[in-house]
């Protein structure tokens, strides 16, 4: 369902989104070039669900040769408020971006990153 709903707004704004046996989803978008590596997610199982998609991610990077690759974790639930950390962990410590589902039809994602991430919107 995360694959289908970041696919479909990234045909919307033009690009063509794509993937392989490494990569969930991957598309250059304007100037850039994003990674997305998407996970289920519960209250319980987000802090080693999104510490997953972190090292996927890096790892893509580095197979698939993208060195300037955007990577962006997306996750079905926002993290729960005692694990709001995670956020301000993959922004601002890893400089990753990470986004959610917000209704099975949006994507949220963090305020200082929504511009980066705007035609997930």
């Amino acid at each position: 369902m995360l694959m289908d709903l970041v696919a479909a707004k990234i045909r919307k704004v033009g690009s063509i989104p794509k993937n392989n046996k490494f990569v969930d989803l991957s598309a250059a978008i304007d100037d850039g070039f994003y990674l997305f590596e998407m996970k289920s997610t519960t209250d319980a199982n987000v802090h080693s669900q999104v510490r997953r998609a972190i090292s996927q991610l890096y790892e893509y990077r580095y197979l698939q040769q993208v060195p300037a690759a955007k990577l962006v974790v997306v996750i079905e639930n926002p993290p729960p408020s005692e694990k709001k950390w995670i956020v301000d962990y993959v922004v601002n410590d890893r400089k990753l971006l990470i986004a959610w589902d917000g209704d099975k039809k949006t994507i949220k994602c963090p305020t200082g990153i929504s511009s980066e991430l705007r035609f997930l919107a």
